[in-house]
């Protein structure tokens, strides 16, 4: 099962489960809300539902969401309303292909360890920023957590109960965006079965 027909189907599902750690969702999330800044142009990948765009698009200047799964933005847009920013907008698109015109921010919120082709997915994003621009990620760290987890998620996949999730740790994700090009600026690691690591990352 390909990653977006799995995510598909687990899209309305998605759409009503809780957040799992809402503080240190708002963490993250009042973070990056000082980070960025009206002038930016943001492109948020692997958007899901559109949660977060809703809350962080009136802080910048355009704010692009985009997910490989249909259904989830079919969702995401679904939440639109005359009250939603306008200068928000969703669409369907892979995480390695970047949308055209500028961006000065890309966003990358637990999204990074799904991806089979990250080191393509991270030399895409350091190719579209500009000199100064900003990849903020938020990555679950299956190689820092919980032993049994690298054995049983091969299984669940097999079965197509879980995605295709790749075994990173702090230190093998710092080194892919290092390999990239970026410098890390800040990190900020979040305790769990699987740990998060919160990462700002900027192009030279």
């Amino acid at each position: 099962m390909t990653n977006a027909a799995f995510w598909n189907k687990a899209a309305p599902k998605y759409a009503k489960d809780a957040i799992g750690d809402m503080p240190a969702y708002e963490e993250t999330l009042d973070r990056m809300r000082e980070i960025l800044q009206p002038h930016h142009r943001v492109l948020e990948l692997g958007c899901g539902t559109g949660s977060t765009a809703l809350e962080l698009a009136d802080s910048v200047d355009r704010y692009i969401a985009t997910d490989v799964a249909s259904k989830m933005v079919e969702i995401a847009q679904e939440k639109l309303t005359e009250q939603s920013p306008q200068n928000l907008s969703f669409a369907v698109q892979d995480a390695g292909v970047m949308t055209s015109g500028s961006n000065d921010v890309v966003l990358a919120l637990n999204l990074l360890h799904l991806l089979p082709d990250l080191e393509n997915t991270l030399a895409e994003i350091y190719k579209a920023l500009p000199s100064g621009g900003l990849l903020i990620s938020k990555t679950g760290l299956l190689k820092d957590g919980l032993w049994l987890l690298p054995l049983v998620i091969p299984l669940m996949r097999a079965i197509g109960k879980a995605p295709f999730v790749r075994s990173l740790s702090e230190k093998s994700l710092i080194v892919l965006l290092e390999n990239a090009g970026f410098e890390v600026t800040e990190k900020l690691v979040q305790s769990g079965i699987v740990p998060r690591v919160f990462i700002v990352a900027q192009k030279p």
